[in-house]
């Protein structure tokens, strides 16, 4: 059946070029670690996704502009298709920019996964950048040309020096240490792994000045916008870089914005209000900039004042034009510009839908197959690169979009234009061509309740609920995501998606809802929230599965279920023996059975962690656990824990002596008593008596310290060179 519909409705399109407004509001003013902190508070707090997920934003975050089925390697600047990953030559692999080995992040979320720090790289080439600082000159690099490197640094090709750096300047203020999350720092020297800094900031300054932002560099910035929720400041204005490392001065003019409409129609005037204010003297003019294409503002509307509060009217707009504006205000002495911002005027859609339940045709295959037609419903799930949309209740009114870049919200009521096919057996619209947005909040159609063996065609693409389901293989990580429940009727699929995940317990029984897939011949239900799992009469509390060391100043422990956030991280629920005090308790943001402790620095030993009134989503509470764990220290690699060192005091020559126990990898360095890092070298040690030496020929006579690590542990000897 096809119907007509006149609908006003919001067009959100994927070339966005801007932030939306007042989005920076609050940052004006300010220099140095005043501004860090009032932009650590903006873009803190972002959507997580899955690791595995990421490559699949990069198909558009770093698509080709000339093939969008290929991606940009970033230190090659190849074009490579964008479904090739693996570690041989040229296949993709995933590049931390802020080398996670740099604080030892890896697997550690929201970092690990962060996607403005992660980059498509030839997997050569990122074998051969390593986890080195970033710095000029060295010898060229035979895939990525533009490339150089030193045994302890690497220096990126010109046309992306400006994009690693901003990246770097991200992460600097992006992870301040709160919340269970690491600290990273940007030092101004090399040689700075394993501690959680990236240099070398003299370096990064000059490459954020030599090579700004370029369009593929902020469309990237508005697709990772559209998906975490965060933007890197540093892409929007790079000269914020300069304000916090370079020593620059504030403007003393502040601008704050704010739009009277959220929504904007055709016909619709749109009023644009400016705190602005001087610390100077007062503002004695303020002009608004306006057009239809980022970075070309011609047209310009003279503000009117009211004490500190100037407005302008920006005039109405046809439907899909988008408006893109800043505000110039001068205060006499001083001029300021403020960020760009945009709105978008919505389209006004009128003509036919089809119906999901048409689209479905009550048959395995859509009669609307290889066409392109209209449809709208409901958003029921987002799996971050695709989402399910439903019509009502009942069967065959549920339907998969494939829409990667596009990051809808669960109750969205949404028209959409595309191409209805079959993918081995499942039924999705792609090829979007068309995509409006009616209205939020919408209530969800209801839950079909059905037996895990009985799911059937009807059920594709719909909401539905498994009931008292055992589950019969817990191994999800060895099978894609996807773990296996029964409710004695027959085994059903649960899948952990980008946006979540669950670790269940084998034999432990379930109620789980969410939407009907089919892939690999398999019928599954895709979980997004730990609102989808809960465990059926759930009793009793959670109990600690494990809880071990990362590094010295971190815990992460892992419970049998999905504990409640607040009790989860109430840190006067955990207590640690030997005088470890326990700093922040932050819940994984896929995993919530998981739980990150920021504790005070743990020396190598033993310690018992204990915790307190930990509940679960039924409302279960464990009064009292503990959990006894280790942390291995460097000492612990040696017979009696010994190391000599001599001659101490030497003139060119130190040798360090010591039986290890096994074989194991030792990193040995050299600081100066600024802790600027002199040398650096990684040693393979075997079990036995090992004697490392270490020329210093070319140390300036002085004081050092020696520097032994492995094991997230250390030990430090004071050094005399003569």
């Amino acid at each position: 059946m096809k119907f007509t519909l006149l609908l006003t409705i919001l067009v959100i399109t994927l070339n966005v070029s801007s932030q939306q407004t007042g989005y920076y509001n609050g940052t004006d003013g300010k220099s140095g670690d005043e501004l860090k902190a009032a932009l650590h508070n903006i873009i803190k707090g972002h959507i997580p996704y899955s690791y595995f997920s990421t490559k699949y934003i990069f198909n558009v975050s770093d698509a080709d502009p000339e093939n969008p089925n290929n991606v940009i390697q970033v230190y090659s600047g190849f074009s490579h298709p964008n479904n090739d990953y693996g570690t041989s030559s040229l296949q993709i692999n995933r590049e931390h920019v802020w080398a996670k080995s740099h604080g030892n992040f890896a697997d550690w979320y929201p970092m690990y996964s962060d996607v403005h720090n992660l980059k498509p790289a030839a997997a050569i080439v990122n074998q051969n950048r390593s986890n080195l600082d970033f710095g000029n000159g060295g010898v060229q690099n035979p895939v990525a040309t533009g490339c150089y490197a030193t045994d302890s640094s690497w220096e990126a090709r010109d046309e992306v020096k400006g994009d690693v750096a901003r990246i770097i300047f991200y992460m600097a203020t992006r992870y301040e240490g709160e919340n269970g999350e690491i600290d990273l720092t940007i030092v101004d020297h090399l040689n700075s792994y394993p501690l959680p800094e990236m240099g070398k900031l003299s370096t990064l300054l000059q490459w954020n000045l030599q090579d700004p932002p370029d369009e593929f560099e902020r469309n990237r910035n508005n697709v990772i916008y559209s998906f975490q929720h965060n933007r890197n400041p540093f892409i929007d204005n790079p000269e914020l870089a300069q304000l916090i490392w370079g020593g620059a001065t504030a403007n003393p003019i502040s601008i704050d914005v704010s739009q009277s409409l959220a929504v904007v129609f055709p016909g619709d005037e749109v009023q644009i209000d400016a705190t602005i204010t001087s610390e100077q003297g007062s503002v004695s003019s303020a002009k608004l900039w306006w057009g239809n294409d980022f970075g070309s503002l011609t047209n310009q509307i003279d503000m009117t004042a009211v004490d500190n509060t100037f407005t302008a009217v920006i005039p109405t707009q046809v439907g899909g034009k988008t408006v893109y504006y800043n505000i110039v205000a001068n205060d006499g002495a001083n001029e300021k510009t403020s960020f760009e911002y945009n709105y978008y005027t919505q389209k006004v859609y009128t003509g036919e839908v089809v119906s999901i339940y048409d689209i479905q045709g009550q048959q395995d295959s859509s009669p609307y197959e290889n066409q392109v037609v209209t449809t709208t419903g409901i958003v029921t799930s987002n799996l971050g690169l695709s989402y399910f949309i439903q019509d009502g209740d009942g069967l065959w009114n549920g339907l998969f979009i494939y829409d990667a870049g596009r990051n809808v919200s669960v109750g969205d009521s949404v028209v959409i234009t595309g191409e209805i096919i079959e993918y081995y057996g499942l039924t999705e619209m792609k090829n979007i061509t068309d995509f409006y947005y009616v209205s939020s909040n919408h209530q969800l159609p209801n839950y079909a309740e059905v037996a895990t063996g009985a799911m059937e065609e009807g059920y594709e693409g719909i909401l539905v609920k498994v009931n008292n389901a055992s589950c019969t293989n817990a191994n999800y990580q060895g099978n894609y995501g996807m773990w296996t429940v029964d409710d004695g009727s027959g085994e059903l699929e649960i899948r952990n998606t980008a946006v979540f995940e669950y670790n269940p317990t084998e034999g432990s029984t379930y109620d789980i809802k969410g939407p009907v897939n089919w892939d690999y011949s398999e019928w599954k239900i895709e979980i997004t929230s730990d609102n989808d799992v809960q465990e059926s009469q759930d009793l009793t509390g959670p109990t600690i599965v494990s809880a071990e060391p990362v590094i010295s100043t971190n815990i992460k422990i892992l419970f049998n279920e999905t504990v409640d956030q607040a009790e989860a991280e109430n840190i006067n629920n955990y207590s640690i023996n030997n005088g470890i005090v326990v700093e922040t308790a932050k819940q994984h943001a896929l995993n919530k059975a998981q739980v990150n402790l920021t504790v005070s620095d743990m020396n190598a030993g033993d310690y018992v962690l204990t915790v307190n009134n930990m509940k679960d989503l039924s409302g279960n509470v464990t009064d009292i656990q503990t959990y006894n764990f280790t942390v291995s220290g460097i000492n612990e690699l040696f017979e009696n824990g010994k190391v000599t060192i001599y001659p101490n005091p030497t003139d060119n020559l130190l040798n360090v002596a010591f039986i290890a126990k096994s074989n194991s990898t030792i990193d040995i360095s050299l600081e100066d008593i600024s802790g600027r890092v002199m040398m650096k070298n990684n040693y393979v040690v075997t079990q036995g008596p090992n004697k490392v030496s270490i020329d210093l020929s070319g140390i300036s006579g002085g004081t050092y310290m020696l520097n032994m690590s492995a094991e997230n542990s250390s030990l430090r000897y004071k050094i005399i060179v003569k």
